[in-house]
């Protein structure tokens, strides 16, 4: 988003552009520069705070990534394929050298010079630099097998494409005041029984999981507080993490995003989020919705 698309901070990019132009960038390395450092600084602050303060805190330590999966647009070998290269290129990306100390081959071998290298050194301070992984998701999308692309950069590297759509059909619901949410909750058990075959069993957290309505203005409280859509969605969700726990998956804690309707980086007040209603036009103040009221009495049941 920040250094490929330029649509987020520090809104970097290089032609042709996706998302409007930018002021410098360059969308082919800056990505994996990026994440890279991230993955040392991240690496380091680990091992810092496990030698100085765990043992005396008694805390956790980890990273959070965006978790969506990947369903094959066909049954064909290609697609089949792509999938398992965009999980590479986006979990993977980070979770391989989380757990095993590199990045993934399909990454090495498509990326080539244009990725970093970790030294040995390096490799043994990123390997195991966690105690839990925490995991946003949302949505998933179908993958289809894509031809390179000149200039290249990350988002059409992995040689495949995201659709949201097959024959014409979502792979799930669009939600209302939302460009990317096509809800799929049987991706979140598909992206957590991989991970627990993939990674070694992580421990993970859902640190996000929600689902948004419009910001419509001057809607009536008696509309807006309404949001049955909110609750079967958060059940289908905590469904498919039990169904995934049950095979074995490590999960332990979830997450609902947000407490309140908030501010969006790219899409700002136009998706509502919240449990709460925030009453932008009245010194914002917060009304319960009606899945605010029901997910305290949800939770008390044994």
């Amino acid at each position: 988003m920040g250094y490929c698309l330029g649509v987020a901070p520090p809104g970097r990019c290089s032609p042709p552009y996706l998302a409007g132009p930018c002021e410098a960038g360059d969308s082919s390395t800056e990505p994996y520069i990026a994440t890279h450092n991230m993955l040392l600084a991240h690496a380091t602050a680990v091992s810092l705070y496990k030698e100085k303060f765990q043992k005396i805190q008694g805390g956790e330590i980890g990273l959070t990534l965006v978790g969506k999966y990947f369903e094959p647009y066909s049954e064909s070998k290609d697609d089949k394929a792509a999938a398992e290269r965009l999980l590479d290129f986006e979990l993977g990306w980070f979770m391989e050298p989380l757990v095993y100390g590199d990045y993934p081959e399909s990454m090495k071998s498509l990326v080539k010079e244009r990725l970093p290298t970790f030294t040995d050194e390096e490799k043994e301070l990123v390997k195991g630099s966690f105690d839990f992984i925490g995991i946003n998701y949302y949505t998933s999308r179908y993958a289809k097998s894509g031809v390179p692309v000149q200039p290249p950069r990350y988002t059409t590297d992995s040689l495949a494409t995201q659709e949201h759509e097959k024959d014409g059909v979502f792979i799930g619901p669009k939600a209302e005041g939302s460009s990317f949410i096509f809800v799929y909750p049987e991706g979140l058990k598909k992206l957590l029984c991989f991970m627990k075959e993939k990674y070694e069993s992580p421990k993970i957290y859902i640190t996000e999981n929600g689902i948004t309505e419009a910001n419509v203005p001057k809607c009536g409280l008696d509309v807006a507080l309404k949001d049955p859509h909110r609750i079967i969605n958060t059940l289908r969700h905590l469904y498919m993490i039990h169904q995934a726990m049950k095979t074995g998956v490590n999960v332990k804690g979830y997450f609902y995003w947000s407490l309140f309707d908030d501010f969006e980086w790219v899409e700002g007040y136009v998706p509502r989020f919240g449990l709460y209603y925030i009453d932008y036009e009245d010194d914002l103040k917060r009304i319960p919705k009606e899945s605010a009221k029901w997910l305290p009495s949800f939770l008390k049941q044994k």
